[in-house]
């Protein structure tokens, strides 16, 4: 794919499927997410895995603060 071709195919998504994505495909892409390059080789990367409970509490308070804002 051409990077005008990519940039033209671009879309947002703001739903998404309730089913969670297995954890065998989160650590995978962590692989990879850490091979990015960084400026100076700082490495800067933060990933913070959550679900369940703790998943419920962030959206809860994100939704909060978004209602906040409008």
């Amino acid at each position: 794919m051409e990077l005008l071709e990519a940039i033209k195919m671009r879309r947002s998504i703001r739903a998404f499927k309730p089913d969670p994505v297995p954890k065998e495909i989160i650590l995978e892409l962590l692989g990879v997410a850490t091979r990015a390059p960084s400026g100076v080789n700082s490495q800067p990367w933060e990933f913070f895995i959550i679900s369940g409970k703790t998943l419920n509490n962030v959206r809860q308070a994100y939704a909060g603060d978004c209602r906040l804002s409008n």
